[in-house]
């Protein structure tokens, strides 16, 4: 009897070790895609479920991504500008969080406390095996030209703000197409990525809180 669960167990551990090994050669051939992108632009659509009110919100506006490397380090940028239903502009920057509204005479920045945040953040743009570092990784329902993942919270980071994630990335392009987050208290939200133009001119400020201030 002994013997027969022992080979049951060592079955089991013998599927998990193939499952991550496809796992990680699927992340490794998306990254491949994406390791020289200096930048991208997108259009997105947001979906927010907010489950004290049970109501479900949209917005819609376009991504932009920047890479830059200097003095041998990299940073990504990523900025949000929501077109509908109202107008404002969120970026997210390695040291934090910039926020504004046509009726700031300027942005609203929030340091980071944590480099974990934009790690995460990005490695779904840029790098996706450094998705590992903050959640345990599996194959979730695949269809066609995408190549989608469930994401269980793993990295003490991740545990704080999450309880679940999904993303689908193009096998073409190496792009999220769709990603979803399910935060601890329950909200819901989900992006779609369409129409992707790549390594795009975009102003060297782009990302700053310099191009927004206006003139006195």
């Amino acid at each position: 009897m002994k013997k027969i669960f022992l080979i049951i167990v060592l079955a089991a551990l013998s599927l998990q070790a193939e499952s991550t090994n496809e796992v990680d050669a699927a992340l490794m051939k998306l990254g491949e895609k994406v390791k020289d992108l200096a930048s991208f632009t997108a259009d997105f659509r947001q979906l927010d479920k907010d489950p004290l009110f049970m109501d479900e919100s949209e917005h819609k506006g376009k991504l932009s991504f920047c890479r830059k490397v200097s003095a041998g380090a990299t940073n990504c940028f990523l900025r949000f500008d929501y077109s509908e239903p109202e107008k404002s502009v969120t970026v997210l920057a390695p040291n934090g969080v910039l926020i504004y509204t046509d009726d700031m005479t300027e942005p609203q920045i929030s340091p980071s406390r944590d480099p974990n945040r934009a790690d995460m953040v990005f490695s779904t743009f840029v790098s996706p095996s450094a998705l590992k570092k903050h959640y345990e990784i599996a194959f979730n329902k695949t269809e066609g030209e995408k190549i989608s993942f469930k994401l269980t919270p793993k990295s003490v980071f991740a545990k704080e703000f999450f309880s679940e994630a999904e993303v689908d990335f193009s096998k073409k392009t190496g792009l999220p197409e769709r990603l979803r987050q399910v935060k601890l208290n329950g909200q819901d939200i989900t992006l779609f990525f369409s129409s992707p133009a790549f390594n795009v001119s975009l102003p060297t400020n782009y990302f700053d809180a310099s191009y927004f201030k206006k003139a006195k």
